[in-house]
């Protein structure tokens, strides 16, 4: 028999494999509700009401006594990163209405290079040529879902590429903020800045939704959070080595969603490119986790 560690952290990786698909799953079954719900309310309105639902799932945290209702001089830091998520999930949540999943997936992935290398530029972090080449390779698996001047760059394509530089600038501020404050008040309040945001744009193409609607708009704010949890539920117990390519199931499930929902089949680009984006990602966060060690 195994030694009883060894044991336990296979069980272990076998549940943080379990954890990464529920991820991708989640991640898939919130971008269906969204294409759906978007079939009657402005992708605008949506993101306002998954940061009212936000707010909701983090009552907790607001009502417990470690929250702070004035920050002091990190609240710019927090205005900020709620202004470029407030952005970021604009840009996505039009995207998914104007663009098949898988894409919309798959270039979304390049989100953490943008972060990393953000870091490096902006934040201090070593300027390994290693990370510099993940960074590029996962760009240049960009480029191969993209293929600009073999045809022609989508709106949407724009859009997914706005959302991960967006996305990449907020999670460089939490990165900042979490260095003199827990996760869940540095999350909490960007749920709660977030609110008035979306609402402004939202104000500008305002409908109700129905009962079906409302339906959708909650099954996208708790699909989100469960996959959120799930991830980092995942990256917590299970080795890095295991967790990390299993990120690639989100583009599975997204391209199994979209053709039952939405009739959409990816072409070998969007695999291809995906796959690459992918590799760099896993690259990029192995040698993260080798420094940390």
């Amino acid at each position: 028999m195994l030694p009883k560690t060894k044991q336990n952290q296979i069980n272990d990786n076998i549940l943080g494999i379990f954890w990464m698909i529920l991820a991708g799953a989640a991640f898939g079954a919130s971008n269906v509700a969204v294409r759906m719900a978007a079939v009657d309310l402005h992708p605008f309105v949506i993101v306002f009401f998954r940061s009212i639902l936000g707010v909701l799932l983090l009552l907790h945290v607001f009502l417990s006594k470690d929250f702070k209702w004035y920050p002091g001089a990190r609240i710019k830091l927090h205005i900020f990163r709620g202004v470029m998520q407030t952005t970021a999930l604009l840009c996505l949540y039009t995207a998914i209405t104007v663009t098949p999943l898988a894409t919309v997936i798959a270039l979304a992935f390049i989100t953490p290079l943008f972060t990393a290398g953000g870091a490096i530029m902006f934040m201090g972090e070593p300027s390994k040529l290693n990370r510099w080449i993940a960074v590029l390779l996962g760009l240049t698996g960009a480029l191969i879902i993209i293929r600009p001047g073999f045809i022609m760059v989508s709106f949407g394509v724009i859009l997914v590429i706005s959302y991960a530089i967006q996305q990449a600038a907020s999670n460089l501020t939490a990165k900042k903020l979490i260095q003199n404050e827990p996760i869940s008040i540095v999350v909490a309040w960007m749920t709660l800045l977030s609110t008035p945001l979306t609402l402004m744009p939202a104000l500008f193409v305002w409908s109700w939704p129905d009962l079906w609607g409302w339906y959708l708009v909650s099954i996208n704010a708790i699909c989100s959070t469960i996959a959120h949890l799930a991830t980092s539920q995942a990256y917590k117990i299970a080795d890095i080595t295991i967790a990390d390519p299993l990120i690639f199931f989100r583009l599975i499930a997204g391209a199994v969603f979209g053709y039952i929902f939405f009739s959409e089949v990816p072409d070998i680009w969007v695999w291809t490119g995906g796959a690459v984006i992918i590799f760099a990602a896993t690259l990029l966060s192995r040698d993260k986790q080798i420094n940390a060690d």
